[in-house]
């Protein structure tokens, strides 16, 4: 504790107020809101000609690198009316701008292709009057993304894995969230592929997801139903509330997800010891889904300074998977068992809370924002596997898990103008605890009572500058971190680990002509989620049984990227350096050894380089693009005695078309194929999908309706071969990624959040 106090009393005595010849004030509507994106520029008075400009962030505010010298601030933005006011000291204050209906009237807004653009560290797609901004869903805005894959909230960065997402701001701690952001409200999509210091050292990559300024008060929201078939019947219904009356906004989000899942899977296992066993499996999977959340909060706009609100989020989820297996087993060749197996699990996750309070406001130059997150979760978990070998002898295998995860954390940015740009400081203290109570009926394995108890402490700065064209920002980011394992209520003194790292930051970009370039270097560590460190051991089958590891380290990371867009062309190059990488691993259990555990481990190294090039172009009605990408890693590892070497490179290829029909109608036919390649200790198959989509709007688009048909030949699936000292692992199989959906979408006084909560522990509540 003494060390959180350290680190916040740093960050507060670093906002001390410095002297600098700069023009400061704020953009806000008629209504109190900010108004982002303003150009606002100081004239000279006798001739109004040109002398400095800047343009408004996102909370309004704005820093002309000048002093008044008696000119005039002329304040401009699309849909308002044009103010002129004299600048009369350092601070101009408020300045709020009025709509220009008159302006708007007659305005017939073309949809555009999506323009993709370098700002700071980060890839920038605009999505705003372009085609994307008719997509549908944010889920489906981010399909189209460059860099960006996957769907239905399940997405990633390429090469950087699993993003954090925030839509202004705010960070999305449920994926479903995406599904009732309405692609027309988005301003435009931020892929940041190297965050810097104000991020926690763990996040890879970031996806900021920018909307347009709210408008609208009373009674609105969004109602929306999808609909369809993934082998089976799937459904989604929500309802997105809200109520606003000047400063003040009640919201309540209402969600249910159910469905049947399918999917096969075929699994070669070899693996070497004093017998060398084969083992073939087959199993057919089914799961039945039903989940429902609900989220309630408000937020008040006390004044255009200052911004107050809380939510509160509960749900439970039922999960009822039923798998069936056959499993056959060779002896050095010879037909040892064939083994049938009925798995039968129920998972309950109930109850689910979360909650949040902020703060966001200002006092003078002082820019304050506070967030302060509690969340605690339960989930039971039984499993019955009865087994038959050729013999007719039956094995039965029960076993329960109780979970426990419980997180309190708050963050505190405080940020204040310096010199030609801005300087931020801010702590964040992040508690957590995850404990789980495993019982099964086997000696051999035996019951486990296991607690993970972190502790996490951290300070950052961050200062941006402005030289000319060349843009700079350095940060520096401080974390202490805790840990604790405790087994069967005895403290594991070898497991539990302390750390204190600095991690820095550099970002350099600039613009010469039409090309825009950017340099970035980030020094970060992925820690192991919960799951990786829980060292219970779950039964497989009778020569396999799985595991986390207490002893994992984490990841340290450095990387170096470099981006360079000219007109609609964009590319990426990046090196990253991977210091004890995770890699799946096996090792001999019991007396025999015959029994094999899967478990993870801490390899020295993996380095790989990346490289990603897009374009986006405008043919009449026809508006493709097309991304490609390739991986190539450098690592060896063990295998059978000697050592392996994975070096063939990963490739993806993208080709996206959106076409505008008659009748306003929209029509997207999108293509992506993986090639064959190395991941860590893992050789991955090819894989491709086709997706085509139709998107209609009525009702000035208040009404919408989209039929679209996801991996129409079922090809997205990648068969892995997993390599690792004495064993050997096939693995293909055929999950329901086919999918035909029906979305219907109704929307009344819409108008996006006031929220300003960004959330507090984001990435901690990840690794749950």
């Amino acid at each position: 504790m003494n060390k959180k106090l350290i680190i916040t009393a740093l960050c507060l005595s670093a906002m001390t107020p410095m002297m600098a010849q700069n023009i400061t004030g704020k953009v806000m509507n008629t209504k109190g809101e900010p108004l982002a994106f303003a150009n606002v520029v100081l004239l000279n008075r006798t001739d109004s000609a040109f002398v400095k400009g800047a343009m408004s962030g996102e909370d309004g505010s704005f820093v002309i690198d000048s002093s008044c010298n008696g000119g005039i601030i002329k304040v401009t933005s699309v849909g308002y009316k044009t103010i002129c006011k004299d600048c009369e000291g350092e601070n101009v204050g408020i300045i709020k701008m009025e709509e220009d209906s008159e302006t708007l009237g007659e305005v017939v807004v073309k949809s555009s292709r999506p323009v993709t653009a370098i700002k700071g560290n980060a890839l920038v797609t605009t999505v705003a009057n372009s085609q994307l901004s008719h997509a549908g869903t944010a889920n489906d805005v981010l399909r189209q993304v460059p860099m960006v894959t996957g769907r239905d909230g399940n997405f990633e960065v390429f090469g950087k894995g699993t993003p954090l997402i925030y839509i202004n701001g705010r960070v999305v701690q449920d994926k479903n969230e995406l599904a009732q952001l309405n692609s027309q409200d988005i301003k435009n999509v931020e892929v940041i592929t190297n965050p810097g210091a104000k991020y926690d050292a763990s996040v890879k990559s970031v996806i900021r997801i920018r909307t347009k300024p709210s408008q609208g008060e009373g009674f609105g929201g969004t109602l929306r139903a999808q609909n369809g078939y993934r082998h089976y019947f799937v459904s989604m219904e929500q309802a997105n509330l809200k109520y606003r009356k000047g400063g003040l906004e009640v919201f309540t989000n209402l969600n249910y997800y159910g469905g049947k899942f399918y999917s096969y899977e075929s699994t070669n296992m070899e693996t070497q010891g004093s017998t060398n066993w084969l083992q073939e499996i087959e199993s057919f999977n089914h799961m039945r889904n039903n989940e429902f959340f609900g989220k309630f909060g408000l937020s008040w706009m006390l004044n255009e300074h200052h911004s107050i609100g809380a939510y509160y989020i509960n749900g439970a989820g039922l999960q009822k998977p039923a798998s069936d297996y056959t499993s056959t087993s060779f002896a050095n060749g010879n037909l040892e068992d064939v083994v049938s197996s009925a798995v039968r699990k129920r998972t309950h996750s109930v109850p689910k809370h979360h909650a949040n309070i902020y703060y966001n406001g200002e006092v003078g130059k002082l820019g304050i924002d506070f967030n302060m997150d509690y969340m605690w979760r339960k989930k039971r978990e039984t499993s019955n596997q009865s087994e038959i070998n050729i013999n007719h002898e039956e094995n039965l295998v029960a076993s329960t898990s109780i979970g426990h995860s419980r997180m309190f954390a708050e963050k505190l940015v405080l940020s204040y103008p310096l010199w030609k740009g801005q300087l931020e400081v801010g702590n964040e203290y992040t508690a957590s605890q995850m404990l789980n109570d495993f019982n099964i009926n086997m000696a051999t394995i035996g019951n486990s009572n296991t607690k993970s108890d972190e502790k996490n402490m951290a300070g950052f700065v961050t200062v941006s500058q402005l030289f000319g064209k060349i843009a700079v920002e350095a940060g520096l980011r401080y974390e202490h971190v805790n840990f604790k394992y405790t087994e069967n209520g005895q403290l594991k003194e070898d497991q539990s680990k302390t750390y204190n790292n600095v991690f820095p930051s550099l970002s350099i970009s600039t613009q010469i002509g039409k090309t825009q370039l950017a340099l970035n270097y980030t020094s970060k560590m992925q820690r192991p989620s919960y799951d990786d460190l829980d060292g219970t051991i779950n039964y497989i089958n009778r020569l396999t049984l799985g595991s986390g590891n207490p002893y994992l380290s984490p990841v340290k990371i450095h990387t170096v990227e470099l981006m360079g867009a000219w007109k609609q062309f964009f590319v990426k190059v990046a090196y990253e350096n991977r210091k004890n990488a995770t890699i799946g691993t096996t090792k001999p259990y019991g007396e025999d050894g015959e029994v094999k555990l899967l478990t993870m481990e801490n390899t020295p190294k993996i380095q790989q380089l990346q490289a990603f090039l897009g374009a986006q172009f405008q043919i009449g009605i026809w508006q493709p693009s097309i991304n490609m990408g390739i991986i190539k890693q450098w690592f060896s590892g063990e295998y059978l005695g000697g050592h392996k070497s994975y070096g063939n490179p990963l490739g993806i290829v993208q080709f996206q078309n959106a076409i505008h029909l008659p009748g306003d109608i929209w029509m997207n036919i999108d293509m992506e194929w993986n090639s064959r390649g190395n991941k860590d200790n893992m050789k991955l198959g090819y894989s491709s999908c086709l997706n085509a989509k139709l998107y209609k709007a009525f009702c000035k688009e208040r009404f919408s309706i989209s039929l679209e048909a996801n991996d129409i030949f079922n090809k997205s699936n990648r068969d892995i071969i997993f390599y690792n000292k004495d064993v050997t692992l096939w693995q293909n199989g055929t999950s329901d990624n086919r999918a035909l959906l029906l979305t219907l979408q109704y929307n009344f006084n819409t108008s996006r959040d006031r929220y300003k909560g960004k959330g507090a522990g984001n990435t901690e509540i990840n690794r749950f």
